[in-house]
This record gives C-alpha cells, structure tokens and sequence, in this order.
C-alpha cells in the first residue's frame, strides 16, 4: 500500500481526548505521519528546500490510543516512504521529509524540520549533506522554553588500533544550533578509550566477530544545563554526554546483565527492542529500563548443562540447540537516579508476572473480542515505558490477525487500557511509536 493512500484514523471524541493528553502531558505518538490536509489550532506552514509548500498538522489522543501527525505537500510524492518523526522534546518535534522519490540513503533525499504545535510554527534545517543522519541517534534539544534548539546526532563508529591491540574507540558528534550565525552544523570528534562493556557485559564470539562496541537503537534528552544525551544500545548500554559542552565526553553505563531467559536473543534476535526499553522519568529525575522475559515450558531437545551466569555462559561459548515453545512472560523494571554515576546505580524497582496481572472491569468485554484469550496466551512484544507512571504498553497480534497496544500497569499488576493498531502500518511494529511529553504546558 502507497504511503500516501493511508487514511488517518478518527479519533473517537478527538477534543476530550486532546484534552485529557494535553492534561497529563503524555502521548503515544505514532512515529510514521499521514499524508492529509486535516488543519486545526496545531497547524504551521513552511517551505521545503526546493521551494514546496508543506503543512504539518498534531491530533492529539489519549494513551493507549495513538497520537499523529499529517503532512500535506502537495508536491511531493509519498508512494515509497512517507515523513517520519525523529525525537521530540519539550514541546518541539524533529522530524524529516523525503524529498527523493526514487531515493532514500542520502541526506539530500530528505528535508528536516524542528516543528512547535503549540506555537504553530515550521522550521527548515539546513541540510546536514554530506553528513546522512541516523534517526534512531538523533536528539531534540529544546532551550529556554523553545527559544532556541539543538540537534545532536551520534554518527560514525571506528575502532583505534595499535599494532593488534584496540586502543580506543571514535565517534563523530553532528550539532546544530538555531542560535548560531551562520546557521550550519558543526561536527566534533568523541573517544572511548575504557571498554567497561566488555568486562561487565561480553559478547558471545559468535557476535563479538561483527558486532560493533555501540549499536544505538534509540535517543533519548536528558537535557539540562549542558544538554545531556544518552544514546542507548538496547543489548549493551548507554552513551551519556553533555552536548552543548565545549568539549563534550562520552560516559559508558552499561545496562544490567541480560535476564537468564534472553540469552540466546544475543544469538538469534536482531532486534533488542522487541525485549527491552529505555526512557526517562522526568517527574522522579531517573532513567527507566525496562526486559521482558518469556517462560519456555517446553523444550524440544535436550540442553547442555546451564551455565551458571552470563559471563559464564559466554566464556564457554554456550549455544542453544533447543527449540522452545514460550509460555507466558514476566516485565522487570529497573531505574537509575539522574546524574548517573556507574554501572552499579541500577536498582530493581519491580517484576509483574502476566499470571498476576487482573483485568480492570470496564475491559472484559474488549478482551473477550480477542479471541477469548487470557492476557498469558497472548504472545507479546515490544515493550514501551510510559515517562511519568508505572505503565508498560505491550504489542500483541491475535490469531485473526488483530494487533493490539495493552497498557499494562506493573506495579499494580492491572490491565488499564487497550487499543487496536492501524493495519495499514504493520511493517512498522518494531518502531511504530514512543512515549512523549509534547503535549505538556498545552
């Protein structure tokens, strides 16, 4: 199906919903936009780089159901890929046009924006060519109230070598300032010369042979005086760094061991987001991490002897030869208090298990569409942690082919909320949406 033939859904009582998310100040927003002209008091027009009128419009709704965006330019044709959120902040949204239709992998083939729905207000990026930008290592940074922004992009990953011996490891930081004259970005060259990873967190050979130290899977602003960005590798752990400093460094946290269950995911699995997440809790000044957890009760074939810890599974290059049928599952969340200090600041805050989670009344009936399956036969993916609550939304398909957002609250163990996804983007699923503030102090 052509991107732009994608109808944008109805919000059911789109004004009470926008009211309760600007409310709370916390959406889901669905990273990919509709191509639609459907204006409202969010609304702001600009130009692309080749001259083209573009319009960008926000409609809000209220978790689990999702927040989007439409664009509309008419000159622009949308069939391939359509535009794409890329980080938000505050109340400011980074995202980035394709501007080539027979082409996507240069940075000329697509046009960034910093968007303000509150202020209604569209501004095009200077182009970072030749500099391609990964989206997933790109933060929003917005200052002194959306007076002025910054983007920082984490680009680059080059190992250091002396004679046979790797001394270190370079990245490249790509900065733009809007306050700065002449508007262009600026590029900064990072080191990592301690490989704490590696100590607390190996990899098995069969990874280490073509895995880099640092693969980001997703941004996230810290913000602050300096600007702080943590660049997050959801196997192995978090980049923090201070930006907006002169001379910024890179500090290592690495995440917590990977639960016993997922190991073999470090093998077999190319995607850690369909286990794991990051975000940050700006009400309680602390990161969140949060792992899924699959029970296996059957195994098909024998196993070796189980090693006794991580380490020690990687050590003696253990490898699974067992198919398993999962079973059920349990969320473990972790937190870490802002300004982080090492590895050692994580600390368990809860574990839910989908035995234990109750459905809230109001949701039999729904749950009774869904095939009359129990929340435990359900299979489930992708966890996302809500910034300010103790809400983990998880996505699921059904045998008939339904997929469903559950709003699990894990410490209460209570399914709070549902919502059906639009069909007409499940090739997105790994990375249809996130948590944000952006309707906070509308």
């Amino acid at each position: 199906m052509a991107v732009s033939s994608w109808v944008p859904p109805s919000l059911p009582e789109s004004s009470a919903g926008a009211g309760a998310a600007a409310a709370s100040g916390l959406v889901l927003l669905d990273r990919w936009c509709y191509i639609a002209d459907l204006p409202n008091n969010t609304t702001a027009e600009s130009t692309t780089n080749r001259g083209l009128p573009i319009k960008v419009t926000f409609r809000a709704a209220c978790p689990p159901l999702l927040s989007h965006f439409c664009v509309h330019c008419p000159g622009l044709d949308f069939r391939r890929i359509g535009p794409k959120i890329v980080a938000t902040d505050a109340d400011l949204v980074l995202l980035c046009v394709p501007v080539n239709p027979n082409s996507t992998t240069g940075a000329s083939d697509w046009d960034y924006f910093v968007y303000s729905p509150r202020a209604q207000w569209l501004d095009l990026l200077p182009s970072p060519d030749p500099r391609c930008l990964n989206d997933s290592a790109t933060a929003l940074i917005s200052r002194q109230g959306g007076v002025w922004y910054a983007v920082a992009a984490l680009g680059g990953c080059k190992p250091i070598f002396s004679g046979h011996a790797l001394t270190r490891w370079d990245f490249d930081l790509h900065l733009y300032r809007s306050s700065s004259s002449p508007k262009r970005w600026r590029s900064k060259r990072l080191s990592l010369n301690e490989f704490v990873r590696d100590n607390l967190i190996p990899l098995p050979v069969a990874v280490n042979r073509h895995k880099l130290y640092h693969v980001t899977g997703k941004t996230i602003t810290i913000g602050g005086d300096h600007g702080t960005v943590a660049w997050v590798d959801l196997w192995r752990g978090i980049f923090f760094c201070d930006v907006l400093k002169k001379r910024p460094l890179i500090q290592d946290v690495p995440l917590p061991v990977p639960a016993r269950a997922n190991w073999d995911h470090l093998l077999i699995n190319p995607e850690p987001s369909f286990l794991r997440d990051v975000t940050i809790s700006r009400n309680k000044g602390s990161i969140k991490y949060v792992e899924l957890e699959f029970r296996s009760p059957q195994e098909l074939t024998a196993t070796t002897t189980p090693a006794e810890s991580y380490t020690d599974w990687v050590r003696n290059n253990y490898s699974r030869k067992s198919q398993v049928t999962p079973h059920g599952w349990k969320s473990t969340i972790w937190n870490m208090a802002i300004p982080v200090g090492s590895s050692e600041g994580w600390h368990r805050d809860c574990v839910v298990d989908v035995e234990d989670v109750s459905l809230e009344p109001c949701l039999s009936d729904v749950m009774a569409m869904l095939s009359s399956k129990t929340l435990q036969e359900l299979p489930v993916g992708y966890p996302i942690l809500s910034m300010d609550d103790d809400v983990v939304y998880l996505f699921s398909q059904t045998m008939d082919k339904l997929r469903v957002i559950f709003a699990i609250d894990v410490r209460k163990a209570t399914l709070r909320g549902l919502a059906e996804l639009d069909v007409q983007k499940l090739l997105f699923l790994s990375n249809l949406c996130f948590t944000s503030e952006i309707c906070r102090g509308t």
